[in-house]
């Protein structure tokens, strides 16, 4: 490796981090639409965050209830869908309750795959005598390789990521390798 050139496996580490951080942070910005068109509403006790605590704690928890409770709320909802009667009235909730339910299992996926990338990091770390960053992503994510693809090539196709360039063209290049390859 010449001087200066950062290991692969610190390249590695770096879209993984960023990958996770994203996916995530889209994640809270959906979960933020939903609070303020009030299709999803705080009720009860929040714990208390004092005022050095960062929106962020507060976020982390709201987003860790609504993945814990999202099972229940799609029941709740698709028995209320298939009971309505139909009417004008009705079926105008009707399609509020089905987006609703859609940017619900947009926030869980999200918050799934950020996770996903936690342990993926882990693995990405040991691979300290690669050279490649696009082979240590191959080859780790062959460990969970259902998951860590679909993350990868959702990431890959994530629109605003590619709009905002969010990764460099070497780091899209050594991703999209690493998808080919695995």
């Amino acid at each position: 490796m010449p001087d200066g050139e950062m290991p692969a496996w610190m390249v590695c580490d770096g879209i993984i981090s960023k990958m996770r951080d994203e996916l995530l942070s889209q994640a809270v910005s959906v979960m933020h639409e939903q609070l303020e068109k009030k299709r999803i509403s705080l009720e009860g006790r929040l714990p208390t965050f004092d005022e050095s605590s960062s929106g962020q704690e507060r976020d982390a928890f709201l987003l860790s209830q609504i993945v814990k409770e999202h099972k229940n709320i799609e029941k709740q909802f698709g028995e209320y869908i298939e009971h309505a009667k139909v009417g004008r009235e009705n079926l105008a909730r009707i399609e509020e309750l089905q987006r609703f339910l859609l940017e619900l299992r947009q926030i869980v996926m999200l918050s799934d795959y950020s996770k996903v990338c936690e342990s993926w990091m882990a693995d990405a770390e040991r691979e300290l005598k690669e050279s490649s960053a696009a082979r240590i992503l191959a080859r780790t994510m062959a460990k969970d390789l259902e998951k860590r693809r679909a993350v990868l090539d959702f990431t890959l196709r994530d629109k605003r990521l590619a709009s905002e360039k969010v990764f460099s063209e070497e780091e899209r290049k050594a991703m999209q390798e690493a998808l080919v390859g695995s």
